[in-house]
């Protein structure tokens, strides 16, 4: 297809400018062009016309390359200009191409006139095509450093070894600081407690392969060494031919979240330690009877024996100690359970183990309702990252609303029904289970999808809080787990913890 092509011919022959415009039609150009001769007309010519390359002679009687070179650098345009003139030395075209020539061909040589045409229109549109790409990425940065700067969260740039090169004012103000020379240079993993160094390869890694990693709760070590709960995220950034090129990781301040839901498990906490008071009371009950009859049994011996034997006396005394042992631990463990210990402190806990601590406090109230609790528990589960009073906290709650579908379908339903409730661990090679069954009233499945939303509870008015489960949620959510229900009205319900197995941190 023929290409128009707008060309300046500075010189001072129309033969020759004729003949210039003869080799660029026979090359397929539709040529329209304008001769000039002067500075004045060359500068008029440039300001009125758009033109697709300039072509000029060496020397005219009224100009000169030279000059005219130097209107053309003054326009700043970036079009081909070629010389094509007559002999010239070698220092006449090293001159010319220092002015700014592109190119120059010898009229006695005009053999090679087309294809430097076609080079110089080449390289020229490569030239614009960059300056458009420059001023676009220009844009692409401005709006860049805009959205950086705009975000409310700390974002932080690293290269792909995870050395920060950059930081927002956010990210500044997160770590305490009003200078990147505190956090630029330095890897990012300077910034992360010892114990968290794995979940930030893990973020890293995960980014590398996937391109994101969203949401993920990391601490944040800031400039005054306090810890700052997060929630990190990290995508990877390309270069232009699609290379991966920087990490961009935001970081979200979650302390208010995190102060909030540690207000709800306290309070769910709480209230689950109001309705197991009686239970409690049983259970500290029964050591206190068994106090009370090995007393008797004492003062009974004393009184008709006066002589009584020491290895009696030492058998009912070590019943009375390990009683009083168990009162101890029953109130101990209450006491740390209500206050939680440091909703913050994770350490690697046995399941099964905080499972039966969870039981030590409902397991006579069970008893009271005729509740038969069957444990198949398997030993060989290994340990798990957490706090062991959170999942206590789990357990209870799912323990507490089996026995409450329990008890509603035993009001609803007159056949008498043998209750029970299964609490089952077990494991595969890369998960563990915790399944906790009942043979209760079931969940409508209407309300199945509904019950892990706080204050969603279908129990009478006072009778709940609605933030069992969604608490419990939030707590399995925190050790990277899920919780799974199935339920058939009338039949019972399962209700699955599903944890995946992980290196975990000794105590």
């Amino acid at each position: 297809m023929d290409q128009k092509l707008s060309v300046l011919i500075i010189e001072d022959s129309q033969n020759d400018a004729e003949l210039n415009v003869l080799y660029l039609r026979k090359a397929g150009y539709i040529v329209n062009f304008i001769r000039v001769e002067t500075d004045e007309e060359m500068k008029e010519a440039l300001a009125t016309n758009t033109w697709d390359i300039i072509l000029s002679d060496y020397s005219m009687p009224k100009f000169d390359v030279l000059s005219a070179l130097a209107i053309y650098q003054a326009s700043e345009l970036d079009i081909p200009f070629i010389v094509v003139s007559g002999a010239i030395g070698e220092t006449k075209a090293v001159e010319m191409i220092k002015a700014g020539a592109h190119d120059y061909v010898l009229k006695d040589n005009m053999a090679r006139f087309t294809s430097v045409v076609k080079h110089e229109l080449s390289e020229a549109h490569l030239r614009q095509k960059l300056a458009a790409a420059n001023v676009a990425l220009k844009k692409s940065e401005e709006r860049y450093r805009t959205m950086i700067s705009a975000s409310p969260d700390g974002i932080f740039i690293t290269d792909l070894k995870g050395i920060i090169t950059e930081v927002s004012n956010v990210g500044l103000a997160i770590y305490g600081t009003d200078t990147s020379k505190d956090l630029v240079g330095f890897h990012f993993s300077r910034f992360v407690p010892q114990d968290e160094k794995n979940r930030l390869d893990e973020i890293f890694e995960g980014t590398m392969m996937d391109g994101l990693a969203q949401n993920i709760e990391i601490k944040f070590i800031k400039m005054d060494q306090t810890l700052l709960a997060t929630e990190t995220s990290a995508t990877m950034l390309h270069d232009a031919f699609g290379r991966p090129v920087s990490y961009m990781i935001i970081i979200r301040d979650i302390t208010q979240r995190k102060n909030l839901e540690m207000q709800l498990i306290h309070s769910d906490r709480m209230a689950g330690l109001g309705e197991m008071a009686s239970g409690i009371a049983h259970e500290i009950n029964q050591p206190l009877n068994t106090i009370s009859m090995a007393m008797d049994n004492i003062l009974m011996e004393i009184a008709s024996d006066e002589n009584i034997q020491k290895d009696y006396l030492k058998k009912k005394s070590d019943k009375i100690f390990n009683n009083i042992t168990r009162i101890r631990n029953i109130i101990d463990h209450i006491r740390v359970f209500s206050w939680g210990s440091d909703d913050f402190m994770t350490s690697a806990f046995s399941i099964n183990g905080s499972i039966m601590n969870a039981l030590s406090m409902i397991s006579e109230q069970f008893k009271h309702h005729a509740i038969d609790l069957r444990l198949n528990l398997n030993d060989q589960i290994p340990q798990v990252n957490g706090n062991t009073y959170k999942f206590e906290q789990v357990i209870l709650n799912l323990l507490a609303n089996a026995r409450d579908a329990l008890l509603e379908k035993e009001e609803k339903q007159p056949d008498r029904f043998d209750k029970s409730i299964e609490i089952k661990t077990f494991d595969d090679d890369q998960r563990i289970f915790v399944e906790v069954n009942d043979n209760g009233i079931g969940i409508k499945e209407g309300n199945l999808n509904q019950v892990m939303m706080p204050f969603f509870t279908t129990k009478d008015p006072g009778k709940g809080t609605g933030l069992g489960l969604s608490v419990s949620y939030s707590i399995i959510k925190e050790m990277n787990g899920t919780i799974e229900f199935s339920s058939e009205r009338s039949v019972g319900t399962q209700t699955r913890i599903i944890l995946q197995k992980q290196t975990v941190k000794a105590p």
